[in-house]
């Protein structure tokens, strides 16, 4: 919960600083010169006397106080230009909000801040190379950052909603057959994926030619609808493989808030993805084939669910040693613990691959993640986190991309 807390305050920090870099940034606009001069100023001399005539601050301070004089600071802003890049400001941002949502509005003012400090920090550093380009008759330096955050945004809300695929290959001495395995986590349906284009989803899981294919957790948020839901788990059951599909829970299955906002509880849930061919495993083992044993865990979020060291204590030590282990544990977070164990692969999501830069690390940071992303390794056993086929909240990925990942175990 504190850790929670600190997050939301620093977010909170973060958003104001934005809002007033980003308005401190639009006053500098060339054309705001223009209307501060066709209204307050009536196109007169802006020289420091004129200004304290009208009350105002002076548009240039002159070093002799000689309106001729070519030496001068920088401009001074009145009431009228914070005025009008406020109104700006969130004339933008309120078209963003029916555009998108509120969440990925604000994820666009972060991008669009970082990238505009960025720009000035260049041009900065060309001036001190003798190079100004703020003597050219516009404002480059912000032009530059509203096309590159443009652009960026575009890419992110390509990554984000388009799945691609990830492949990993496994070395183990364990003497069993070579197994595919296709992992998808986070499809928070009703972000980027719902009843239709989880179809398309499925299309590509088929495509890879799995053996089996697990769903680490976050099949569904607090806001998917009953109608995605089952939609996504009909599709399920069209999955081509030997072992079939298993799922184990992430922290938004069933659901934070009142469940009958969303039309279904955990224990629907769970009758439609058994109803459609998928295995539900919560501190359960399944065996496959003598070879292959699937571990699934259930959600950290559980105060009750077992260790890792006493979930695999419940099978023969024997059986335990001889077969390839397979964990799906939707949070990244117990790695000690489960290399402790001896288990062979943990498969996670959760992190969304950290969803966007510059903050995709944070979960390592404050120690809620032991990964962010990608293939680890802790003595014998090897960890995967996977970016999710979705997101939470939003669109939009930047520094990652939504995937299903291929693993390989040769």
């Amino acid at each position: 919960m504190i850790m929670w807390a600190i997050i939301l305050v620093v977010a909170i920090i973060g958003i104001i600083a934005a809002i007033w870099y980003v308005i401190n940034r639009i006053t500098k606009f060339r054309f705001i010169d223009i209307i501060e001069d066709k209204t307050i100023y009536k196109d007169k001399p802006r020289t420091a006397n004129r200004a304290r005539d009208f009350g105002l601050s002076a548009k240039y301070k002159y070093m002799d106080e000689n309106p001729d004089s070519t030496v001068k600071y920088k401009t001074k802003r009145s009431w009228l230009r914070t005025l009008i890049a406020t109104i700006i400001f969130l004339v933008t941002f309120g078209i963003l909000f029916l555009c998108f949502n509120g969440v990925e509005a604000v994820v666009i003012l972060f991008h669009l801040a970082v990238i505009w400090l960025i720009v000035e920090a260049i041009f900065t550093l060309l001036y001190k190379f003798h190079l100004d380009l703020t003597q050219l008759k516009v404002y480059l330096a912000g032009i530059l950052a509203i096309v590159f955050t443009v652009i960026c945004m575009v890419v992110a809300n390509y990554l984000g909603t388009n799945v691609f695929v990830t492949n990993y290959t496994i070395d183990t001495n364990k003497n069993v057959e070579p197994i595919r395995i296709v992992q998808i986590a986070d499809t928070h349906l009703g972000i980027t994926l719902n009843k239709d284009n989880f179809k398309d989803l499925v299309d590509k899981i088929n495509a890879q030619n799995p053996d089996i294919v697990v769903l680490t957790g976050d099949f569904v948020d607090d806001s998917s609808t009953y109608e995605d839901m089952v939609g996504a788990c009909e599709a399920l059951s069209k999955v081509n493989s030997k072992y079939g599909v298993y799922f184990s829970y992430g922290n938004h299955d069933r659901g934070y808030y009142k469940n009958e906002d969303r039309g279904y509880d955990g224990a629907i849930l769970e009758e439609t993805l058994k109803a459609n061919n998928v295995k539900i495993l919560e501190d359960q083992i399944d065996v496959l084939d003598d070879q292959y044993m699937i571990i699934g865990r259930a959600d950290k979020s559980r105060a009750d669910r077992m260790s890792i060291s006493q979930l695999v204590g419940t099978v023969d030590k024997y059986e335990f040693n001889k077969d390839y282990s397979i964990v799906l544990d939707h949070q990244p977070n117990d790695y000690e613990n489960e290399s402790n164990a001896f288990v062979d692969l943990v498969l996670s999501g959760h992190t969304h691959g950290g969803q966007c830069l510059p903050i995709n690390r944070i979960g390592e940071l404050i120690g809620a993640n032991d990964a962010t992303y990608g293939h680890h390794k802790i003595n014998d056993t090897d960890f995967i986190v996977t970016s999710g086929a979705s997101s939470w909240g939003l669109r939009f990925k930047t520094g990652t991309c939504s995937e299903l990942v291929v693993i390989d175990v040769k």
